[in-house]
């Protein structure tokens, strides 16, 4: 089958997909003028004392304007949400949904401690991160290539830390995204395992309304967090060649 631009889009996962539609379209609304990017920002005084609750969730729809920095985020997210996303972890329908919902609100949470009281405007750059984190926990193992070297999954989030430090990046964004992503990793999978509590559980009405569109059985238990991954010493191979 000829890969053109359209088969591609089609064919990725169905939250992927909508994800890449909402940030590009927003992203065009601002570059023409259309859309006032002070709308789109998280700002906590604004949420708190005006209602305007949707700044909950369009800071992470927002990137910017055009620019490579722009197109970088937007390949990171399309490879490793699409991976995420049918990764066996979320098979259930709704799962990867409320792994997203999650995501956010801990972004808008950590992002407040640490830019007290407004919190930090755009946080499109650390949802991507916490998804590409969360990715390298599901496939420690998987090879990537980073600039002609071959690094393991598990290294991955740290080398493009390193990578933002050495061109003088500011990398908040991605602190703030390996936060976020490992304080889902810990709840969902870790403690689970180590201490017998589950907190991460998708709720029915999620399951329920993504099974319309993904073709899955609605209200079907999720299977039980697999055990964590051990980077140090001998591992479960998850991922790779």
């Amino acid at each position: 089958m000829e890969n053109t631009p359209e088969q591609w889009y089609k064919n990725l996962p169905i939250l992927t997909r909508i994800g890449l539609t909402a940030i590009f379209g927003i992203t065009v609304l601002v570059q023409l003028e259309i859309l006032n990017p002070m709308l789109l920002y998280l700002n906590w005084p604004l949420i708190i004392n005006k209602l305007q609750v949707w700044r909950l969730l369009t800071p992470v729809f927002f990137f910017g304007t055009f620019s490579f920095q722009f197109l970088f985020q937007m390949y990171f997210f399309t490879s490793f949400s699409s991976k995420l996303e049918q990764n066996e972890v979320f098979a259930q329908p709704g799962d990867y949904l409320f792994f997203l919902l999650v995501q956010i609100l801990l972004l808008d949470v950590i992002s407040l401690v640490l830019a007290w009281p407004v919190g930090f405007p755009m946080l499109g750059p650390a949802m991507v991160f916490a998804i590409l984190y969360y990715w390298s926990r599901r496939e420690p193992y998987a090879n990537l290539s980073f600039f002609s070297f071959v690094i393991k999954g598990y290294q991955f989030p740290f080398a493009l830390i390193f990578f933002q430090l050495l061109i003088g990046g500011n990398i908040w964004m991605d602190l703030l995204g390996l936060a976020s992503g490992h304080i889902y990793y810990f709840l969902a999978e870790v403690v689970p395992q180590e201490y017998g509590y589950s907190f991460i559980k998708t709720p029915s009405v999620l399951t329920n309304f993504m099974a319309k569109y993904t073709g899955g059985a609605g209200g079907a238990a999720r299977p039980a967090a697999p055990p964590p991954t051990r980077f140090g010493g001998a591992g479960q191979r998850l991922g790779g060649n």
